[in-house]
């Protein structure tokens, strides 16, 4: 997926559904019904996505998929109300939070399987592990945030975010990914 896939103007409009399917789900306890006979074609074919909720700078809420089986508006507006309503590590946001809350989209190409964390691009590739039934993903911009390089990143994802043990770690699968973060 080439960055200039997606204008600025769609990511707008993309950024303003997220927006809307947050306060419908905050406030109504509704999901966000969206017209689509004006949406860009973009809009309508299957991206995998990611919605990053901040508040304060702080995480807030993430919650994405992979393999999407519906149009990339839908994953927005699901994987939004999943991040605000169902993110096991966060209470619900509230009707109070919903003016400092930050939305980040992360427009997902598909995973390639790689052979080694040597394979990992800090900046540029995301990664996605498993082990057995244990999985785990970091956004690309989790490296860069937190200023680690590829070993570093892979370690964290595995132990810290798969929950695979560190002797294990080294048998795992390692799957890198691009995205489109704005």
């Amino acid at each position: 997926m080439s960055k200039t896939l997606i204008t600025h103007s769609e990511k707008s409009s993309l950024k303003k559904i997220a927006k809307l399917a947050l306060d419908e789900a905050v406030i109504n306890n509704h999901k966000l019904n969206l017209d689509t006979t004006n949406v860009p074609d973009i809009f309508m074919e299957h991206f995998g996505a990611f919605v990053t909720l901040h508040k304060d700078k702080k995480l807030r809420g993430c919650i994405g998929q992979f393999e999407p089986t519906q149009p990339l508006y839908q994953v927005i507006i699901d994987m939004t109300v999943a991040a605000s309503r169902y993110d096991s590590r966060f209470s619900p946001v509230t009707k109070e939070e919903l003016n400092a809350i930050d939305i980040e989209i992360s427009i997902l190409t598909p995973r390639v399987k790689v052979n080694s964390v040597d394979d990992i691009v800090i900046g540029k590739h995301g990664i996605y592990v498993e082990y057995g039934s244990k999985n785990g993903t970091y956004l690309p911009q989790v490296a860069t945030d937190m200023g680690w390089n590829a070993k570093e990143f892979f370690k964290s994802c595995c132990e810290e975010k798969a929950g695979i043990y560190p002797k294990d770690c080294q048998n795992a699968t390692i799957y890198v990914y691009e995205a489109i973060v704005f």
